[in-house]
């Protein structure tokens, strides 16, 4: 379960804990995604800006990791791909100005500790909505009129 219709499947990871790193990148190895991952904001940001950085679809974030914390890192990462879905994920709930940015962003938010499944269905999430920012019409086959 999880993909993308048109066969992309890269998942950038940033996150500073390397164990939870490991274990992100193992659940969705275990189903098919390409996985990249990184201990910082600053890294993940090379990465999307990268010339291949166009074959990830989805970057699973660590809002409150050290040095900037993960929000600038969205920004930059969402200014040179727009269509990036977006999953959130934090040790604490979201204060009001991270819910906003949350929305801007077109994120989904995933509360540490999380199961595999909740990633899984998290990824699945940030791909639909990814998929409903580039027009929808790929994901279906149809127009809005139908």
């Amino acid at each position: 379960m999880g993909g993308k219709s048109d066969g992309s499947r890269g998942v950038l990871v940033a996150d500073d804990e390397p164990l939870l790193r490991r274990l992100i990148d193992r659940v969705l190895r275990e189903r098919g995604f390409e996985v990249t991952t990184v201990g910082d904001g600053d890294a993940a940001v090379e990465r999307i800006t990268a010339p291949d950085g166009d074959r990830f679809v989805v970057a699973v974030v660590d809002v409150g990791m050290p040095p900037r914390g993960g929000a600038p890192a969205l920004e930059a990462m969402l200014a040179r791909n727009p269509d990036l879905g977006v999953i959130v994920i934090s040790g604490v709930s979201p204060d009001p100005a991270l819910r906003e940015s949350l929305t801007a962003w077109g994120a989904v938010f995933l509360a540490k500790p999380f199961a595999p499944e909740e990633l899984v269905r998290a990824v699945d999430e940030a791909l639909e909505a990814s998929v409903r920012r580039r027009g929808g019409m790929r994901a279906s086959g149809r127009g809005s009129g139908e």
